[in-house]
């Protein structure tokens, strides 16, 4: 005689929500190292940042100093940009102006844009990286770059 059959055991599947949380983070983007230049009509830009933007990435950023590309930064100083295709923008300014303190009651805003340093060193489009005209293209294995800005349009 065969052995008689004894029912399946069912158990209950739980999912421990840890474990789905942890499969979900793979450690945050890919981020490589950016170097290279930024010129104003083919001479160093003495001084200002990068700012690298692309759709559903946290925005990176660089420092320019003496028209070199340094410090590229994404979470922690110096950890590299996303890897992938970045609109870019520049901002850079005559030593910063006095921090200007704006009055409680008053709703208007000092004239210019520009209120939150000295003057711009570059043209205003740059400023935006949807107006700028800049692109990068981020690779794995890091990325030299060269930004060459115009004063005329």
């Amino acid at each position: 005689d065969p052995l008689p059959r004894s029912p399946p055991v069912r158990t209950p599947v739980r999912l421990v929500p840890g474990l789905v949380l942890l499969a979900g983070c793979s450690g945050g983007p890919k981020l490589a190292k950016v170097t290279g230049t930024v010129t104003l009509d083919d001479k160093p830009l003495p001084r200002g940042t990068l700012t690298f933007e692309m759709p559903g990435q946290r925005p990176a950023t660089a420092t320019i100093v003496d028209g070199k590309i340094t410090e590229a930064t994404t979470f922690a100083p110096g950890d590299g940009v996303p890897v992938g295709k970045h609109k870019v923008a520049v901002s850079a300014t005559i030593d910063p102006g006095p921090a200007i303190s704006a009055n409680p009651g008053d709703a208007s805003r000092p004239s210019g844009g520009n209120y939150m340093g000295g003057k711009s060193l570059i043209p205003a489009r740059y400023n935006n990286p949807e107006t700028s005209g800049l692109t990068a293209d981020v690779g794995p294995g890091g990325t030299a770059l060269k930004f060459e800005l115009k004063s005329a349009p």
